[in-house]
Formats: structure tokens, C-alpha cells, sequence
């Protein structure tokens, strides 16, 4: 029985990082924030946390 439980586990977390690398990926691509939310299905606050640092590093590279 506990077996099930880790490996539902390492699915679900598994799961929640392809969604983040979808987030960051389509977030490069320059796809609008509603639009990402909708397509990975997930709230705005996680697209934003995800969004931030990227454009920040992109902003850095443009001065630079």
C-alpha cells in the first residue's frame, strides 16, 4: 500500500514540473499571462511566480 502512495506521489510532483516548464516555455515564446493560464490550467499567481524571474533575467541581458 505504501508503494502506491510514493509512487502517486512522484506522478503528481512529476506532473506539477512539466506544467512549470510549460509555463517558463510559453512565457519565452512571449504568450500573453491569461493565455498561458488557461492552456496550463493552473491559477495566475503560479504563472506569475513562475514569469518573474524570467523577465527580469531578460531585462538584464537587454541592458547588458
Amino acid at each position: 500500500m505504501a508503494a502506491k502512495k510514493e509512487k502517486n506521489q512522484q506522478g503528481d510532483s512529476s506532473t506539477e514540473l512539466l506544467r512549470d516548464l510549460l509555463i517558463a516555455q510559453l512565457g519565452l515564446a512571449g504568450v500573453a499571462g491569461a493565455e498561458i493560464r488557461k492552456i496550463a490550467s493552473c491559477d495566475m499567481n503560479r504563472v506569475t511566480r513562475i514569469l518573474k524571474p524570467i523577465k527580469k533575467a531578460q531585462g538584464k541581458e537587454r541592458k547588458a
